[in-house]
């Protein structure tokens, strides 16, 4: 039994024609995107408010299929233990740690890493100090107090 082709069908016109790109005009013709759409909810302000993306309605989709994008970022970045034939995990010859596989190269990694960090860790801001006038300072007691500082920092 032949299966019946689904999809796009080629406008006669272009038939022969060289490829080109698709304009804006292309596309609305082509008439409304199938598929799923993205969770919406109405603003409850105003009839005429623009739809807004319900978060909640996207979480409980992706817990729906059991799908957790941290979960899954983690899994990517801690990488798999690799084991050798008898399932036991390969050491490394040197450090004698458990040898990791991944999923992607370091690059990635590192730029995933950048990316959790901005959420884990406080950006540090740009502090500016203006001094004016001398130092009551001499040199002797600035060395001190400096050694003082620098005593109490390291501890």
């Amino acid at each position: 039994m032949a299966t019946k082709k689904i999809g796009a069908k080629r406008l006669a016109e272009l038939a022969g024609a060289p490829p080109r790109l698709a304009t804006a005009e292309d596309l609305e013709a082509a008439g409304p995107r199938t598929g799923r759409t993205h969770a919406k909810q109405i603003s409850s302000t105003t009839s005429n408010a623009p739809h807004r993306i319900n978060l909640k309605a996207v979480s409980a989709a992706l817990v729906d299929e059991g799908f957790d994008p941290a979960v899954e970022m983690t899994k990517i970045l801690k990488g798999e233990v690799m084991t050798d034939d008898d399932g036991k995990p390969v050491l490394h010859p040197v450090t004698g740690e458990v040898m990791r596989t991944y999923r992607v190269d370091a690059d990635v990694r590192l730029r995933m890493l950048n990316e959790v960090l901005q959420y884990t860790q406080p950006k540090l801001k740009a502090v500016e100090m203006k001094v004016s006038g001398a130092l009551d300072l001499t040199s002797e007691q600035l060395d001190k107090r400096l050694g003082m500082l620098l005593a109490k920092a390291a501890k």
